[in-house]
């Protein structure tokens, strides 16, 4: 059984894990809080506690026999964490690598669309961070990139902060971004593993560029709730990382995932999305 190797184990890592085990792999994988976990794990998983601070007890071990290896860990204080504690351990890693990235590494091009082959001009510190991130997994590890626009699913969704009174939509001339469902994250990063190019980046980004602020009111409408009230950027009151969040607009295309990969979204837009997030809240309350 071959085995792979995920540094975090979080809400992309974990439901990776999960796709790869029923592919026949056998997981290895990172946490900061390993009890947090409990309950969420395959039989036969292996979690160990790692954090930018606290690197592999034993790193020679655990890599020994790993025959792929992903990193879900943003950059911290502008640095990869796994490179910077383990860059020296993996330095005659041969396997299958990958890095997952963002869309912020694009430059604001709103008339158009960033594709794979887009030249990166990130134009916040997160954006650049992780452009050197990059830069470092493709050269020391050949890794495959995986640059994805805002996460959502299950558990990360407008319906969450819809119940809670905790939603708000914040309003910008001119501001668009994708999104992209969990499980086609999952979906497509398998897919590559099964059809290797070292180095390949690749976009993770729905069919439906669209404003924030539309998309939670779809979710509203959805659930039979008022949406909040709208806010202007500058009046929302919000800290400088939480702002980056909503000053982009960029459209993010993919020339990868159907050309080579084959694939077709689940879940190629928000609408297709939420309608999904919301049948699989029923099924859990049934």
């Amino acid at each position: 059984m071959k085995t792979a190797f995920i540094f975090g184990l979080g809400y992309v890592g974990l439901p990776l894990a999960h796709a790869l085990t029923r592919k026949g792999w056998q997981i290895r994988g990172t946490t900061r809080t390993p009890a947090k976990l409990t309950g969420k794990i395959g039989v036969g998983w292996e979690i160990l506690p790692f954090t930018a601070n606290s690197p592999l007890a034993n790193p020679k071990k655990v890599f020994a026999d790993v025959d792929m290896m992903i990193s879900t860990i943003t950059a911290i204080g502008g640095s990869d964490p796994v490179l910077d504690l383990h860059g020296k351990d993996l330095e005659s890693f041969s396997g299958w690598s990958g890095y997952v990235s963002a869309t912020s590494v694009y430059p604001d091009i709103p008339d158009s669309i960033c594709y794979e082959d887009t030249p990166v001009a990130p134009a916040t510190a997160r954006g650049k961070a992780r452009v050197l991130a990059e830069s470092r997994w493709q050269s020391q590890l050949g890794a495959e990139v995986f640059r994805a626009a805002g996460i959502y699913g299950p558990g990360r969704s407008p319906f969450d902060a819809l119940r809670d009174g905790t939603a708000r939509i914040i309003e910008r001339e001119g501001q668009v971004f994708n999104r992209i469902h969990v499980d086609d994250i999952c979906r497509i990063i398998t897919a590559a593993i099964d059809q290797p190019r070292p180095t390949r980046i690749i976009n993770l980004a729905d069919q439906k560029p669209a404003p924030q602020g539309d998309v939670v009111r779809h979710a509203a409408a959805l659930i039979g709730v008022a949406p909040p009230v709208p806010q202007t950027l500058e009046n929302a009151n919000l800290s400088a990382m939480a702002q980056s969040f909503y000053v982009s607009r960029r459209r993010v295309g993919s020339r990868v995932i159907k050309p080579e990969l084959g694939l077709d979204l689940l879940y190629p837009d928000y609408e297709t999305g939420l309608a999904s997030i919301l049948a699989v809240e029923q099924r859990y309350r049934t």
